[in-house]
């Protein structure tokens, strides 16, 4: 918000600057420098004297020429074209004025003194004036706020790498562009607003991955988008789990905007999860909601302490997606599946930090997730709750391999088409009336059995 507003202020220090230098005993038109040219060319220069003698205009002839060879040869070359001649003619001027004025004085040439402007009008360079002081918002804007994203990321580390190492063996990457706070293991840059950092060596789980997504602080137009709409900075942890450490169920606890459109976007709650349930119904805050596969699972993870957890800090936890069967977003309709998707086991979690990148309420959250993997690690569903999630399964791979035969199908019919086309050109490029006579007859014979009805033949056993 300072940012925008320090801005505002340069941008509005510009344009005040521009206007200070504007010359203000000129005037606005470009062209009042010349307006004396004008007013002098109103001005009559040469007098016109009415007693001066009428003179006629001169006739001139072209004497004829004579070529100058000997006397015996001597000829006279006279030119009947004369492009003088319409002035002998008398009728050619009747009406005309015979007499023209004639002056006495030659005219006069006044220079007019244009004066010399010394100081520049800075009035005419405001465009050029507001694209530089945009030029330099932008760049400050980048620097403040590529400086403000790095350190929260490491006030980040100084805060909870602690805990971190405390429940992983390796935490953090070295290199180049890495930060941290001193010459240890820390984030990895993405980008200048996004930082990564993966942790290993830990019961329950594979690897979990850290992803520090802040806000575009470098960007001056989405920090002015910030302000009309302001979004907060996120952390986002990725948890592998091991393909034995867990039994199949599928669990989102999210918001309630949030969960409407994890329930659009995500194949394995669109199939597993169709219901979305109130959290008043299990204890959590009502601005939450919880989609699950199995209800066993659900009451077996959302145990007192988890509930106290969620109801503190409910605001900060955005969702909490627990899932074996997860395999990222719904696939486009435009796109053919020929096989299942590949699918993992993974725990999901989106935080919402607070200003500056969090503080107070990181911690308890991270120890809930650690809690959480060591509950999922010894959550065992019963017999029945165990056969209606493999059930699922079972039924979700049949839905699998049935849309991708028919896509299979499908793929195999257009090849079909397309080879029976490029039959028909061959044959309707030849010459040859009966070879195309034949090919229409095949193909009309291939249409009727196509539209007829298909009969089932059935055998009766003699008695």
């Amino acid at each position: 918000m300072r940012l925008a507003l320090f801005s505002i202020v340069l941008l509005v220090g510009g344009l005040c600057l521009t206007q200070a230098y504007e010359d203000t005993t000129l005037e606005d038109d470009d062209f009042a420098e010349f307006e004396q040219f004008d007013a002098d060319d109103d001005t009559p220069v040469v007098d016109v004297n009415d007693d001066d003698v009428p003179v006629k205009p001169k006739i001139v002839t072209k004497e004829p020429v004579v070529s100058s060879v000997e006397p015996e040869d001597e000829m006279v070359v006279e030119d009947e074209d004369n492009e003088f001649e319409h002035f002998q003619d008398p009728e050619e001027f009747e009406g005309f004025q015979d007499s023209i004025p004639k002056t006495s004085e030659q005219p006069k040439i006044t220079i007019s003194k244009v004066p010399v402007v010394v100081r520049q009008r800075w009035d005419a360079y405001w465009l050029e004036g507001i694209f530089c002081c945009m030029l330099a918002a932008y760049a400050l804007a980048y620097a403040v706020g590529r400086a403000k994203n790095t350190s929260i990321a490491t006030n980040f580390l100084k805060l909870h790498k602690p805990l971190l190492d405390d429940n992983f063996t390796l935490v953090g990457e070295t290199g180049l562009d890495v930060v941290a706070a001193s010459d240890e293991r820390g984030w990895r840059r993405e980008a200048e607003h996004c930082f990564t950092m993966w942790c290993s060596g830990r019961q329950c789980c594979e690897g979990m991955l850290l992803t520090l997504k802040l806000i575009k602080r470098q960007d001056l137009v989405h920090v002015l988008m910030g302000v009309v709409r302001p979004t907060p900075d996120t952390l986002h942890i990725r948890v592998e789990l091991g393909k034995d450490d867990s039994d199949p169920f599928v669990l989102c606890i999210a918001q309630k905007k949030v969960a409407t459109r994890l329930a659009k976007e995500m194949q394995d709650l669109s199939m597993f999860c169709p219901e979305r349930r109130p959290g008043d119904k299990h204890g959590l805050p009502s601005s939450m909601c919880v989609m699950s596969e199995c209800a066993e699972a659900t009451g077996a993870l959302l145990d007192s302490r988890a509930l106290a957890a969620l109801e503190r800090y409910h605001k900060h936890v955005q969702f909490v997606h627990v899932s074996d069967k997860y395999c990222g977003p719904k696939q486009m309709e435009e796109t053919t599946v020929t096989k299942p998707p590949d699918t993992e086991k993974v725990m999901l979690v989106s935080l919402a930090l607070g200003p500056d990148g969090g503080g107070e309420e990181v911690r308890p959250l991270l120890l809930l997730v650690f809690y959480l993997l060591d509950k999922i690690k010894r959550l065992h569903l019963s017999k029945e709750a165990l056969a209606k999630c493999e059930k699922r399964r079972q039924k979700a791979a049949e839905i699998w391999m049935r849309g991708a035969h028919a896509a299979r199908q499908e793929l195999a019919a257009q090849k079909r088409e397309e080879k029976r086309k490029q039959e028909k050109e061959r044959i309707m490029a030849e010459d040859d009336p009966e070879k195309q006579r034949r090919w229409e007859l095949k193909e009309q014979k291939r249409q009727q059995k196509r539209k007829a009805p298909k009969m089932k033949q059935l055998k009766v056993k003699a008695m």
